[in-house]
């Protein structure tokens, strides 16, 4: 797919997660998608297929109390890739952080094959989604 085409695709992910949560994004997803989740603390980890962005998804709402919020700053395709550059946010016990993550993905048929995460303070979110565990 072009450029263009692999940008509406995320375009459209993200106002589907808008307008309808994770239930409506899923369709964005490929079958056999793969999602790779830096750090040292509950939710990393290497997720696969439908049933394990669900599992992530979960995951996070549990370890945020449901207050983890993403949103896309900039949104970046070539004809392989798309690069979402994105404020995220997340109160644990009392402590709100803010960070930016850029989430490296790739495009295979109109829809999200692999998603790869950067943060751009690993320790301070391993930490917040850690307290829970503590």
């Amino acid at each position: 797919m072009s450029a263009d085409q692999n940008l509406q695709v995320l375009r459209d992910y993200f106002q589907a997660m808008k307008e309808g949560g994770p239930p409506a994004a899923m369709p964005y997803y490929a079958d056999d998608v793969v999602l790779d989740v830096p750090g040292a603390h509950p939710a990393a980890g290497r997720y696969e297929r439908h049933d394990g962005v669900v599992t992530f998804g979960r995951t996070m709402a549990q370890l945020t109390g449901g207050t983890f919020r993403l949103e896309p700053i900039d949104l970046l395709a070539s004809d392989d890739h798309v690069v979402t550059y994105a404020r995220a946010s997340a109160t644990v016990a009392g402590e709100t952080v803010e960070w930016q993550r850029v989430i490296v993905s790739t495009v295979r048929d109109g829809a999200l094959a692999t998603l790869r995460f950067f943060e751009s303070d690993q320790a301070a979110v391993d930490a917040l989604l850690g307290a829970e565990a503590r």
